[in-house]
């Protein structure tokens, strides 16, 4: 097993000050994170469920708008690729987009699609640290796309990248990012793309690299529980076969991330950080806009997978769907060289 040393930290922060104003198109299944925050005032007397008091309520872009969040955050300049419905899920996003400088002309606003919400109800008290106790999805079944609204799709993605030098495809099974949408690009797309797939990283075939987290990896080449490094390297290249792509980094929570490459030896790349995990939601939409913004940045492969690996150790230290600054990818930067 190979571990990675850092790379050098001047040649790490001339690719995070690159990432200004990089165009990266975002194939993504849009979704509304929302939160709900209470302080938990007593037990019901209907049923023994605790009652709330409603503090404040948070939406914000989830899904692949996460991707395209955590883009922006990192001064990026992206453009999504999606669908919202005519609905006040879909608005949020929207306006959302809007209110941070992000285009929203390639997103299909169609009639009778329910755009995908994710409510998280959250409790705490005085003394005690809030936590979720529920969450309750809402909208378009998965895989449910109508088929104008593919053609729509497939017509302004190719709009997209006409003006992009990246790619990113955020696929959560609700339709919008599929196999069949990138491949009316055709084969001469002629840019990097980059895959982040719930379970079917194999059928996006010929990207840069795909980031699966480990259970993503399992599922993509049907295999048991991984219970090693050596296991998670021999998924990793099966997935590299089966893809035709040229890289696969895979994350594994506390245990870090691996990185194979073709005819090079896998790399481990411990986690970064000290402090106790807060969330991890999302966490892996900031790895691969971090990762692809890196790459577009003249990163290889192992830098932007270490730089992806300080902005995962950062954002799952904040709650919610939260996302990475420049600002704080340099001074993670600093800490991790010093080690």
């Amino acid at each position: 097993m190979t571990a990675a040393a850092p790379p050098e930290r001047s040649r790490l922060e001339a690719i995070v000050d690159r990432f200004s104003g990089r165009r990266v198109a975002v194939l993504g299944d849009l979704v509304a994170d929302e939160f709900v925050h209470g302080d938990i005032a007593r037990i019901s007397r209907e049923a023994p469920v605790l009652i709330l008091e409603h503090r404040r309520t948070l939406v914000v872009p989830g899904g692949g708008g996460n991707a395209v969040a955590n883009l922006r955050a990192l001064d990026a300049f992206p453009l999504p690729v999606g669908v919202v419905g005519r609905d006040e899920a879909g608005n949020r996003l929207l306006d959302h987009f809007r209110r941070t400088g992000v285009p929203v002309r390639n997103v299909v606003v169609a009639r009778g699609y329910d755009t995908p919400s994710k409510s998280r109800i959250l409790a705490g008290g005085v003394h005690t640290r809030t936590q979720q106790i529920v969450r309750i999805d809402r909208g378009a079944a998965h895989g449910e796309i109508p088929r104008p609204v593919r053609a729509e799709l497939a017509a302004r993605l190719a709009r997209a990248v006409r003006g992009a030098e990246g790619l990113l495809v955020a696929d959560y099974g609700y339709g919008a990012a599929s196999p069949p949408i990138l491949r009316s690009l055709g084969p001469s797309r002629g840019i990097t793309t980059t895959v982040d797939s719930r379970g079917r990283a194999a059928m996006f075939r010929g990207a840069a690299a795909c980031t699966p987290n480990q259970e993503e990896l399992e599922r993509a080449v049907g295999a048991d529980s991984l219970g090693s490094a050596r296991a998670v390297e021999q998924a990793a290249r099966e997935l590299l076969r089966r893809s035709g792509d040229r890289a696969v980094l895979v994350t594994r929570g506390a245990r870090g991330m691996c990185l194979v490459e073709r005819r090079r030896p896998p790399i481990h790349i411990p986690a970064f950080g000290e402090g106790e995990v807060a969330d991890v939601t999302g966490a892996g939409d900031t790895v691969i806009a971090t990762f692809t913004l890196a790459l577009l940045s003249g990163a290889t492969f192992a830098e932007a997978a270490f730089v992806a690996n300080l902005a995962a150790g950062l954002v799952v230290m904040k709650y919610g769907t939260a996302t990475v600054g420049r600002a704080e990818l340099r001074s993670a930067l600093r800490e991790a060289c010093r080690r």
